[in-house]
């Protein structure tokens, strides 16, 4: 059966999402990273495999507020209507998340480009969904997050590796786009800031990326979850969904950046009108509607209030990090390596031998959390496509976890790989 590519009646759509379920519980990979962490954090004295912003309470939110006594007022939810509300999302919501995006060139995202759902894995289904189908071909970055790789593959489509290249700080190769692409091209996958490297596509990069999808009508998918978390000094690269090319579609959430996982609330966010009333009608049918009340903190948490404070917080977090990680790094050279992130809630670092041989990535994670209670995600694991053994020696570490916490983790850390030293020497 063909993917939804148009207006759809409900039995089409039912009948795709059993077969989606189905193909899902017979291929759906088993080491994703929550997965490895879900099952392993119980260990761990120090949870850095992971990739969120420290949570926020209600009354934090409050407490970060730049006028408290409105949050506060904002967040009164006892007379708040919990009818079944619009499957697009309130309209203040999506005026908020609309203000995330720049205007450029005379083109504003509008409320009315916006549509609301459970989370970015949420967003990201439904974009899947409505425009992929068995023998569609995709061209996806890699490594990236495990769901934006293995969904189209679950979904019957043929997936072609566009590598990162960790030679050259993670950087994307645009005569290889040209060589992966295929008559039979529907989408470009990306993840920008990506995750797991912690590299990100600049302005120039990202319209020479679209001036190929133009020329051959493609459309351009871009999970953003991490955006605008950069710590570089440069000039912060606009969205995606900023450029003039309209059939973009981006993806984000209130998890990675925002703080705030719990609230269930992500969008995805396109201009052009006819691939919004195919997202729309699909995720009028598979999600209905997000709850009134996660809306009503994911717009206050967003607000001119609440929102620049936040950032301003976890990207301190992050900057701070990259810098103890570096340090960290130059410390141990002889047995580990970065390209150093410029943005997100991840870097990916390699570890080796003396000789230069990669370690074996999970019997490091998996002996670094016995000995010391220190939890890291395993690159190969959890990044390498099925049947892949790429990424040996890499691990995953957060970045906006509590500087306080990566202090103490990382002399634990510290410690380890010296007594592994000493052994091997």
């Amino acid at each position: 059966m063909p993917a939804p590519s148009s207006l759809i009646d409900l039995t089409d759509l039912v009948c795709w999402n059993s077969l989606i379920l189905s193909q899902w519980h017979n291929s759906r990979p088993s080491n994703s990273p929550r997965q490895w962490i879900n099952a392993r954090s119980k260990d761990a004295q120090y949870v850095l495999g992971g990739s969120a912003s420290p949570s926020l309470s209600i009354d934090k939110l409050i407490s970060l507020s730049n006028d408290p006594a409105k949050t506060e007022d904002a967040l009164q939810f006892r007379s708040l209507d919990l009818h079944l509300g619009s499957p697009q999302g309130s309209l203040n919501l999506r005026s908020t998340i609309a203000g995330l995006y720049e205007e450029r060139k005379g083109e504003k995202i509008l409320p009315e480009h916006v549509i609301t759902a459970i989370g970015t894995t949420g967003a990201n289904l439904t974009v899947f969904q409505s425009f992929l189908h068995p023998g569609d071909h995709v061209v996806c970055a890699y490594p990236i997050y495990s769901q934006l790789l293995e969904f189209p593959r679950v979904l019957k489509c043929e997936v072609s590796l566009w590598k990162l290249d960790p030679e050259n700080q993670w950087k994307l190769d645009l005569e290889e786009l040209r060589r992966l692409i295929r008559p039979s091209t529907k989408m470009i996958i990306l993840n920008n800031p990506n995750n797991p490297t912690g590299s990100h596509m600049d302005a120039q990069m990202q319209g020479q990326i679209l001036d190929i999808a133009r020329g051959k009508d493609i459309i351009v998918f871009t999970d953003e979850i991490f955006r605008p978390l950069f710590y570089h000094d440069g000039e912060v690269p606009p969205s995606f969904v900023e450029h003039e090319y309209s059939k973009v579609i981006v993806t984000g959430s209130m998890s990675k950046v925002w703080g705030m996982s719990g609230v269930r609330i992500g969008w995805i966010v396109c201009k052009d009108r006819v691939l919004l009333d195919v997202l729309l009608n699909a995720r009028e049918y598979t999600l209905q509607a997000t709850s009134s009340i996660d809306e009503v903190i994911a717009a206050e948490d967003l607000s001119d209030r609440c929102r620049p404070i936040i950032l301003k917080r976890h990207r301190g977090y992050g900057k701070e990090n990259v810098q103890l990680l570096d340090a960290f790094i130059k410390k141990n050279s002889d047995v580990c390596s970065w390209t150093k992130p410029t943005c997100g809630g991840t870097g990916f670092i390699k570890f080796h031998s003396e000789d230069g041989s990669p370690q074996q990535e999970l019997e490091f994670c998996q002996t670094l959390l016995k000995e010391t209670g220190v939890l890291l995600s395993p690159g190969g694991l959890c990044f390498s496509a099925a049947g892949c053994t790429d990424f040996q020696g890499y691990v995953r570490i957060h970045l906006t976890a509590l500087p306080d916490n990566m202090q103490k983790a990382l002399a634990l850390l510290d410690e380890f790989v010296d007594a592994r030293r000493r052994i091997s020497s």
